[in-house]
């Protein structure tokens, strides 16, 4: 058993990757654990250094995710009480707008929390999540709390403009999800579009009223923005641009999906595949280097787990282009059945059927592409030579530099990766 962040998490890191939102929990501390270590680490604020100013009640010495701490008599005689306490004192952070996010447990008592904000006055800072996506995965989770975050800001309607684009489906819980970002948008400025917001990673609050004005909004991770782009559409009329190659992940698919962004929005794409054909000339340069020596990958073997829209074109990438060799593929809940099921074709036309849904630690893969809890954990135990992360689960090394796995840049550093790697593994 794999355990994988559900719906509540999702819902919490939805929200607190709204640069000027922040995250209240109505439920017991030993709940926001996680989250707020979590969303600290892999998306820290500019107050997150200075600690004394959450020393006080609810905040626990933790900059983010403030709770209720709900107890036995808060279950009995409700929360109400925590709420009116907890509520001015997190407000008075100055943040654009806090959501207030039911616990499992908190859902059972039956408060009636916008019936209580209204009282309050506090429903024009405040929006309130009743009932989140308890036990679903992840992405139903965020993209359902993004969805409602959007909706209660009752965002402007204003004319929309030609080069204007949105990204959906961005997270904290992917890996160099700013690095990517960063790629992406580069390449989208080649072709003359500008990224106005990508809502729940790292846009504030101005940036999501502005995202209106989008022409099209560009869905890079399906899992985590269907119903996102379907707000937009019928609030608003942005039409969503989805790639039937998945996410942007090694030449072929970078060159695509550029293709699918001009055929959508009628913006000129050589310069974005110029930019993916000099990089695709420096890995082939490298890659000629070592064809004939030791310290080529074509043959190992690799395991990849993670969402299908991720896992589908990788698995081809790393087949086709380096003859590497699928033993372990798996997509996470929620996966969209037409990707599993191209998934499953490909696999199936290269003769690597027994690698569909095979368990990791029975391959024994060579690499390991998924969350880095798994990865270290194949590592530590000699199960897998080498993991690289795509989510985070644990905090990882520091990093000085932003990187990228999207895009052409980010082809070279998987590149770099296995190369490296390849050239440590004994004969």
């Amino acid at each position: 058993m794999i355990p994988d962040p559900d719906g509540l998490i999702g819902t919490l890191l939805a929200i607190e990757g709204i640069a000027d939102a922040r995250a209240v929990l109505n439920g017991p501390n030993g709940c926001r654990g996680y989250p707020a270590y979590f969303s600290d680490r892999h998306y820290p604020r500019e107050n997150s250094l200075d600690r004394s100013t959450f020393e006080e009640l609810f905040y626990f010495g933790q900059p983010r995710i403030p709770c209720t701490y709900l107890d036995c008599d808060d279950y009995v005689l409700g929360s109400t009480g925590k709420l009116k306490e907890i509520l001015p004192l997190v407000a008075a952070k100055g943040d654009a707008f806090l959501a207030i996010v039911n616990s499992p447990g908190a859902s059972l008592i039956g408060d009636d929390l916008n019936r209580f904000l209204a009282e309050a006055h506090l429903d024009h800072i405040c929006m309130a999540i009743e009932s989140a996506a308890y036990s679903r995965p992840f992405p139903e989770g965020f993209d359902e709390a993004i969805t409602a975050a959007l909706r209660w800001l009752k965002l402007n309607r204003l004319p929309r403009m030609k080069n204007r684009v949105n990204l959906l489906g961005f997270s904290m819980i992917q890996k160099h999800w700013q690095g990517n970002i960063a790629e992406l948008t580069h390449l989208l400025k080649l072709m003359g579009l500008t990224v106005v917001a990508v809502p729940g990673a790292g846009s504030g609050v101005a940036e999501l009223r502005e995202s209106t004005t989008a022409s099209f909004n560009i869905v890079v991770f399906p899992e985590y923005a269907g119903k996102t782009a379907e707000f937009y559409e019928q609030e608003f009329d942005i039409p969503a641009i989805v790639s039937s190659d998945g996410v942007p992940i090694g030449f072929s698919a970078t060159e695509n999906w550029v293709m699918a962004v001009a055929a959508a929005t009628g913006c000129d794409p050589a310069p974005a595949l110029a930019e993916i054909k000099k990089l695709r000339t420096r890995a082939y340069h490298q890659i000629a280097r070592h064809h004939h020596e030791a310290g080529y990958p074509k043959g190992t073997t690799f395991a990849v787990r993670g969402d299908a829209s991720f896992v589908f074109p990788l698995t081809v990438w790393l087949h086709d282009y380096l003859g590497m060799v699928p033993v372990s593929v798996e997509c996470m809940a929620g996966a969209d059945r037409a990707v599993d099921g191209q998934l499953k074709d490909f696999l199936l036309a290269n003769h690597c059927s027994d690698a569909y849904r095979a368990i990791p630690t029975m391959a024994k893969p060579d690499f390991f592409f998924g969350d880095d809890l798994t990865g270290i954990d194949l590592v530590l135990s000699d199960r897998c030579r080498e993991c690289i992360g795509i989510f985070n689960r644990v905090t990882g090394d520091p990093e000085f530099m932003p990187k990228a796995f999207l895009g052409g840049t980010g082809a070279l550093w998987i590149l770099e990766r296995i190369f490296c790697a390849v050239k440590r593994f004994p004969e």
